[in-house]
Order: C-alpha cells, then sequence, then structure tokens
C-alpha cells in the first residue's frame, strides 16, 4: 500500500515549477515582484476553483491521475502568485512556494471532494481523501491546546 505525502507532493511541484522558470522569473523581476500588489483571497478561491474544475475536467473526462491533474494546477497557481504578486497572499504577506502549493494542493482537493468526487476511480478517491486527512491531522496538531 503506497502513503501519499503532501511533503512529497510539494517536492514534485516545486521541482517542476523551477523547469518552468516561476522562482527564477520572480528574482529577476526584483523590485516590481517585491512591489507586487498580494493576490486576494477572492482570487486565490476563484484560482482554485477553476483548477478543481480543470482537475474534475481531466480525472473523469481524460481519464488522468487526480493526483498528477492537482500536481500541475498547484503549479500553475504557484506561478501566478509568485510572478505576479511576489509570492504575497492578502492576509498572510510573502510566502515561499512550498507553502503556495501546499496550500493550492489543500484548496484544490477540497474543491474536488465537493465537486466530482463521485465520479473519480477508487484511487483517485484515495489520493483525495488522504490529502485530507494529512491536512486535517496537520491542522489539529497547530491548535492550541487548552
Amino acid at each position: 500500500m503506497s502513503r501519499f505525502s503532501l511533503a512529497w507532493i510539494t517536492a514534485s511541484a516545486l521541482s517542476a515549477t523551477a523547469v518552468l522558470g516561476a522562482p527564477a522569473f520572480a528574482q529577476s523581476t526584483g523590485a516590481a515582484a517585491a512591489a507586487a500588489k498580494p493576490v486576494s483571497l477572492e482570487t486565490m478561491n476563484d484560482l482554485a476553483l477553476a483548477a478543481a474544475v480543470n482537475v474534475c475536467e481531466l480525472a473523469v473526462e481524460q481519464k488522468l491521475a487526480v493526483q498528477n491533474a492537482v500536481i500541475s494546477n498547484a503549479k500553475a497557481i504557484t506561478y501566478v502568485v509568485t510572478t505576479a504578486h511576489g509570492g504575497q497572499i492578502a492576509g498572510s504577506g510573502k510566502l515561499e512556494a512550498s507553502q503556495i502549493v501546499n496550500g493550492s494542493i489543500v484548496q484544490i482537493v477540497g474543491r474536488v471532494k465537493q465537486g466530482c468526487y463521485a465520479k473519480i476511480t477508487a484511487a483517485d478517491k484515495k489520493f483525495v481523501d488522504e490529502v485530507i486527512a494529512q491536512y486535517t491531522a496537520q491542522a489539529t496538531k497547530a491548535q492550541p491546546k487548552k
């Protein structure tokens, strides 16, 4: 039984994003990236929703593994946030690419669960469930003890 890991997913997405040149482009723009306006939470939600629709289309109609489609879409969101907004998200400040990838993965997977979960394969459901379980476990650990 293979276990999925957000760390592995992040590493995979980041290595491919580096190939696309997102961090290099953001660094080359220097002051422009630093002066970029943070992306709004509304826009981030819109990006995640559009990505989830794309994931569902690719998984259901094209039979692409959800994991592959999610990573591809998380890379796209990370590229936009890094290059156009200097890695800044409203209310969060400047984020590392790995933080944007992780957040994007969780947001996309959550919307896939709400959208096309009933139509995806058992293996894809397992991936979705494991990502959500890992995120929930991490969020629970981060909660202050009472």
